[in-house]
C-alpha cells in the first residue's frame, strides 16, 4: 500500500531512533518499534515529483486535520475544463441506493440511503486527504483529493478503512456506511467540491445509470452554488400575511432553505413589498 506525502506537509514520519529492527514477513518487510508497534516498509511515504504534480493540485493546501483546505470564494476561481476520466482512470458510484435528499442551497451534497455496514467505494482515483471523526456533523468522514483537483466527501460512515495520504483507485473499498455524526438514519452523505466550493454531483453523474454524464466537466461561475445562479432564481414580492413558513409550503421548499438563500433568520419580519427569493 503506497501513500503520498508532500515536501511542505507535516505528514506522519518515522522516528529513526524508535526503530529497533526490521523483519521479513510474507507481506513484505516490517519495521519494529520500541513501543511494540510495527508497520510495513512499503507504507513509507513517497514524494511526488514536480512533474507528477505540475499543476500543484495536490501539494497546494494539503491539510490533513481540517475539512476545508482552501477557504476561498467562487469568484476567485478561474474558468477551466477538467477531465473526470481518462485512459486508465474511471468513475465508480460510491454506493447505489434511494436518493432521498439532493443538492440545495443549504445542503451541499447527496444523501443516499444504505444499510449500516454497506461498502463505500472511492469515486475516482486519488489520495486520502482527511480520514477521521468530524465534530461538525459529518461524523466519520473521508475526503479524497483527485488528480483533476476535485475532492469527494464521504460522511456518516460507521468505519473508515483508509488512512491519510493513502493512494486509492476508483472502486476501492474505503469505508462502511453508517449513521455517525448529525444523522437520522444510515445513509451516505456524498459531496463533490473543487477547491472547497461545492458542486451539484448530479450535474456530472447520471445517477440511475451509475455513470458520468460526460468525461469532462466545465468549472465556471454558474456551476457553483446552482441556486445562486440568477437563471435558477425565483423571486416573489411579499404580500400582507406572508410568513417564511407560508412561503416555504407554497413553493415546496423549507424555511431553512429560504433563510439561507436570503441570509435572514426564521424570526425575521417580512416587509410587504420586499422581494424575497424562494427557489
Amino acid at each position: 500500500m503506497l501513500v503520498f506525502a508532500f515536501p511542505l506537509v507535516a505528514a506522519a514520519q518515522r522516528n529513526a531512533d524508535a526503530i529497533i529492527d526490521t523483519v521479513e514477513t510474507p507481506g513484505g518487510t516490517a519495521i519494529l518499534y520500541k513501543n511494540f508497534t510495527w508497520e510495513y516498509l512499503q507504507d513509507e511515504p513517497v514524494m511526488m515529483s514536480r512533474d507528477e504534480d505540475s499543476t500543484g493540485l495536490f501539494s497546494a493546501q494539503w491539510i490533513n486535520d481540517q475539512i476545508f483546505a482552501y477557504r476561498i470564494k467562487p469568484d476567485s476561481i478561474n474558468d477551466t475544463l477538467i477531465m473526470l476520466t481518462s485512459a486508465g482512470r474511471i468513475f465508480t458510484l460510491p454506493i447505489y441506493g434511494k436518493l432521498f435528499r439532493g443538492f440545495t442551497y443549504s445542503h451541499k451534497g447527496l444523501d443516499i440511503k444504505l444499510n449500516r455496514g454497506d461498502t463505500i467505494r472511492a469515486a475516482f482515483d486519488g489520495v486520502i486527504r482527511y480520514a477521521k471523526y468530524n465534530r461538525g456533523g459529518f461524523g466519520n468522514l473521508i475526503i479524497v483529493r483527485h488528480f483533476n483537483g476535485l475532492e469527494t466527501y464521504y460522511g456518516h460512515l460507521s468505519r473508515i478503512n483508509v488512512k491519510v495520504n493513502e493512494v486509492v483507485k476508483s472502486g476501492d473499498h474505503i469505508a462502511l456506511g453508517g449513521s455517525t455524526g448529525r444523522s437520522r438514519g444510515p445513509h451516505l452523505h456524498f459531496e463533490v467540491r473543487y477547491k472547497d466550493i461545492p458542486l451539484d454531483p448530479l450535474r456530472m453523474i447520471d445517477y440511475d445509470n451509475q455513470k458520468l454524464i460526460a468525461n469532462s466537466f466545465p468549472i465556471t461561475k454558474p456551476v457553483f452554488y446552482p441556486n445562486d445562479y440568477v437563471a435558477n432564481a425565483q423571486i416573489v414580492k411579499i404580500k400582507s400575511g406572508d410568513t417564511i413558513g407560508k412561503l416555504a409550503r407554497k413553493y415546496h421548499t423549507t424555511v431553512k432553505e429560504i433563510c439561507a438563500m436570503n441570509k435572514i433568520k426564521p424570526t425575521t419580519t417580512l416587509r410587504v413589498g420586499r422581494s424575497i427569493r424562494v427557489r
